[in-house]
């Protein structure tokens, strides 16, 4: 079975290259080899999903030649190899200068950042991308919900390039930023530097892509700085809080250059992840957590890294002022309004207002008779919500929908459940509207 396999991964990254042969082939572990069919392990189902659909015949063509027979591959995922790898120990002295210009957030880098299943994969994709910017994974998508560490991975990656490629030019901006500067320019007549300064960068991160759509000249001027950049090989790193194909009203010619690329996608982390942060935090901000304390936290506040990170902050600066010893009873006396609004009761007025939220409609669409495809599915998913959530009847649920009858109501969840099991990213978009929901 060794020698097989050894020979299959040493033919696999010749045909593959270093950079996708370590992110995609490396992880695989064999599990089970007999006559010819051979299962394999992999990390994830998104693991597993990309691998299919981007290697699977260089992987099936390859084991046919080194085994001399047509051989079944069986790709298994195995949580096991979710391993959290340890956070690397940040230098001593910094081995470069920040570069004031490219207006990266110098606390931003992969020295700090805590690795865990949840974000494992867009972490790699980075590392990726900063080691080798504008020859692989190019545009980079990293999309997930607000404050799980999307801006932070993407300041990590310029830090890198600046480190290890000081000659390079990169630059860091939102979204908003960037209308901002677009605006700017149109009325001083600067167009001319306006495209200069955007088009002549080796890596441009543009954070919180969403910010643009429904801009009609936004999205123009990106367009074009996409194209100009992708055509000469530069690196283009992008955020969202959406999947490109969920964001409304985004052009689908921007949304078909990022679904181009290579798309991560960053979880709420998970409860070990969340200790691990608060340690890491506490450790660069001088907190003495105990462990007990760092697991009460974890397992009190699960929505992002951004508030479990604050509430840290707020309870390491009031046991510093008054000179207290950090405990679980003070934790709760400190924290008490956030832990308090940490999960909630579901009810059908908080799903619609979550749908609508969610997907930029009025609590009005929800109940009104029309069925355009941007109201129904909508609607149809908030029933679905309300059927799973609360104890509510179809009757009385359907009544809180504009009068709908039960029937419609059945149907609506039966819809959102196929759909669920047939496309993962809509099993995705409904887990994050659950945890928006519980907050």
């Amino acid at each position: 079975m060794g020698e097989l396999w050894q020979e299959t991964l040493k033919q696999l990254r010749e045909k593959l290259g270093k950079q996708n042969f370590e992110t995609w082939i490396r992880p695989i572990r064999v599990r089970e080899l007999h006559d010819a069919e051979i299962k394999l392990d992999v990390p994830n189902k998104f693991f597993r999903d990309w691998l299919s659909e981007h290697f699977f015949t260089a992987i099936q063509e390859t084991l046919n030649s080194v085994a001399q027979q047509t051989m079944r591959i069986a790709i298994i995922v195995n949580q096991e190899l979710q391993t959290t790898p340890p956070v690397e120990k940040p230098d001593s002295q910094p081995r470069f200068k920040q570069n004031r210009a490219n207006n990266l957030i110098p606390k931003y880098t992969f020295n700090n950042f805590v690795v865990g299943a949840s974000n494992q994969f867009a972490h790699a994709a980075s590392l990726a991308v900063a080691n080798q910017p504008g020859e692989h994974h190019n545009p980079l998508f990293i999309y997930g919900g607000v404050g799980l560490g999307k801006t932070h991975l993407v300041n990590a990656i310029g830090h890198r390039v600046v480190e290890k490629r000081p000659h390079l030019r990169v630059f860091y901006l939102s979204s908003e930023s960037f209308m901002n500067e677009l605006i700017g320019s149109l009325r001083r007549d600067k167009m001319d530097e306006f495209k200069s300064r955007f088009r002549n960068v080796d890596l441009l991160i543009l954070d919180d892509v969403q910010f643009i759509a429904g801009k009609e000249r936004t999205q123009e001027e990106f367009f074009h700085t996409f194209n100009s950049l992708y055509e000469s090989h530069r690196q283009i790193v992008i955020t969202s809080d959406k999947f490109p194909k969920e964001i409304p009203d985004l052009e689908d010619r921007l949304r078909n250059r990022f679904e181009g690329g290579l798309i991560a996608d960053i979880q709420p982390p998970d409860v070990e992840t969340r200790v691990a942060i608060l340690q890491k935090k506490a450790e660069i901000e001088g907190v003495v957590l105990p462990h007990e304390v760092a697991i009460f936290l974890a397992s009190q506040i699960d929505s992002n890294v951004r508030e479990l990170e604050g509430s840290l902050t707020r309870l390491g600066a009031f046991a510093s002022l008054t000179k207290t010893p950090i405990t679980i009873e003070l934790a709760k006396e400190v924290l008490h309004n956030t832990l308090r609004s940490t999960h909630r009761e579901v009810t059908i007025e908080n799903i619609q207002k979550t749908i609508c939220d969610y997907f930029n409609l009025k609590p009005a669409d929800l109940k009104a008779k029309r069925r355009t495809k941007n109201i129904a599915f909508p609607r149809q998913v908030a029933m679905y919500l309300c059927r799973k959530h609360t104890s509510t009847s179809f009757p009385a649920i359907g009544h809180k929908f504009g009068g709908r009858d039960h029937s419609t109501v059945i149907h609506a969840s039966k819809v959102v459940e196929k759909k669920i099991k047939e496309d993962p990213y809509m099993q995705a978009t409904i887990e994050k509207i659950e945890r928006t929901l519980k907050k």
